[in-house]
């Protein structure tokens, strides 16, 4: 089933359906499964308010550690973060870890990574793990949804 949104009289109507946004018929607008580095809205809060989305992509460090920055986004104006989520891939390309990651592995953790908001700041923060080195200097993408002051 999917959903898709629709803007009647000032308000977002979430339609359920199968299929996809904007074909045979279905008039959604598909802005909800858009990943892009643009700002864009992809659905309406509880409060109202628009769910803005942006991707970010940045280097990790290359060693672990705790509150590393990973963006500085003041521009983007958050007042509550609704979701973050996003995918790091190692340097030999062989190793994908989406996370948040709740990883269990009889052999062992190679990598791991928490990614926060730190409103006084601005910053997207992170919390990392990195066993084996795999994972030193590799891109991340990082997915966020929030809400604007």
């Amino acid at each position: 089933m999917t959903e898709c949104m629709e803007e009647k009289n000032g308000c977002t109507v979430i339609k359920q359906y199968y299929g996809c946004c904007g074909g045979n018929g279905n008039r959604g607008t598909g802005a909800e499964n858009v990943y892009s580095t643009e700002e864009t809205v992809c659905g309406t809060w509880i409060d109202g308010k628009p769910i803005y989305r942006k991707v970010i992509t940045g280097t990790l460090a290359n060693d672990s550690g705790n509150s590393i920055v990973f963006a500085t986004i003041p521009e983007l104006n958050i007042e509550q973060l609704i979701n973050i989520q996003g995918n790091m891939i190692d340097k030999n390309k062989a190793g994908h870890i989406v996370f948040p990651v709740s990883y269990a592995r009889t052999i062992g953790l190679f990598a791991a990574i928490n990614m926060a908001y730190n409103e006084i700041k601005s910053t997207l923060e992170y919390h990392f793990l990195n066993n084996s080195g795999d994972y030193s200097g590799c891109t991340a993408n990082v997915i966020i949804e929030y809400t604007k002051k």
